[in-house]
């Protein structure tokens, strides 16, 4: 036997899955609107494996034979450096850095490994900024800065290349999502017209159907139905005594949406019906 040439049109099914795809994209451009408006929190210098491999280098800059002079913060009063504040506007050091590196992951201050790097920086930077050049601590500060360097480099072309492929990848997400939404709105055009071809105005008869199928709607789809009227027509008032009056004031699309709306909430109730009338709830035995 022949099969039917074309395949018949069911505007709430092409509804339907129209309706998850565009679930779908929305949740791809969240994706891609996060990354690029907060940035530093979706690298990979953002990672737990990150600030666990950096941690291991501040340690080591800190168990350094010269680092004992940048592990805390100057004592500017004790030593006597009275201008030392007004020389240093921020002053910092590794203790400091370590303490905020091991606060609670939802009060850490640094969101990634390069905010650390940059204090650690700032740690002899201002050693070399406010002690002269030849100075123990001067000589001190180059050297170690060097070693943290020397650690650091490496970790940094990894995370470049990690991240660099991450972004990479969020771009086609981009570019994809932007094709498949042009197609998404093409497709809806198309339903968009198709359904102005197939649409009628609904004739006395059937008007005459949907009033008595909306009677014996459930509340929840009746609320639904309310809800599709108020969405085609701002001035809809559900008390109207004349609903047949009513139902001609919609546009013919309006007219459709509601009257397979409320088929589709009788069907699933006789479905439902249908349902409980094979399988039967046991009766609890009496004692």
């Amino acid at each position: 036997m022949a099969e039917s040439s074309k395949k018949k049109f069911n505007p709430n099914l092409e509804a339907e899955v129209l309706d998850r795809r565009t679930d779908e994209l929305e949740k791809r451009v969240k994706t891609v609107v996060q990354y690029y408006e907060n940035n530093e929190e979706l690298t990979d210098g953002a990672s737990d494996e990150s600030m666990r491999r950096f941690h291991s280098i501040l340690c080591k800059i800190m168990n350094h034979s010269w680092a004992f002079p940048f592990n805390k913060p100057v004592d500017a009063k004790a030593l006597g450096l009275y201008d030392y504040h007004e020389v240093i506007k921020e002053p910092m050091d590794l203790g400091t850095i370590l303490n905020r590196m091991e606060e609670k992951e939802e009060s850490r201050r640094y969101k990634n490994v390069y905010d650390i790097c940059s204090d650690v920086r700032l740690v002899f930077t201002n050693a070399m900024k406010y002690n002269d050049p030849g100075s123990h601590v001067h000589i001190m500060a180059q050297k170690l800065s060097s070693v943290f360097e020397e650690l650091w480099y490496p970790l940094s072309l990894q995370f470049a290349a990690q991240e660099m492929r991450q972004e990479a990848a969020i771009e086609k997400l981009a570019r994809d999502t932007e094709e498949e939404l042009v197609e998404l709105s093409m497709q809806l055009e198309e339903l968009r017209e198709e359904l102005k071809k197939r649409c009628r105005k609904t004739n006395r008869e059937e008007k005459l159907m949907l009033m008595d199928s909306m009677v014996k709607l459930s509340v929840e789809d009746l609320n639904k139905a309310v809800e599709i009227c108020a969405k085609y027509d701002t001035d809809f008032d559900a008390c109207i005594p004349n609903v047949d009056l009513y139902l001609n004031s919609l546009n013919v699309f309006a007219q459709w949406t509601l009257y397979n709306s409320v088929e589709n909430a009788l069907k699933r109730k006789e479905t439902d019906k249908q349902a409980k009338m094979r399988n039967p709830s046991k009766r609890k035995n009496r004692s």
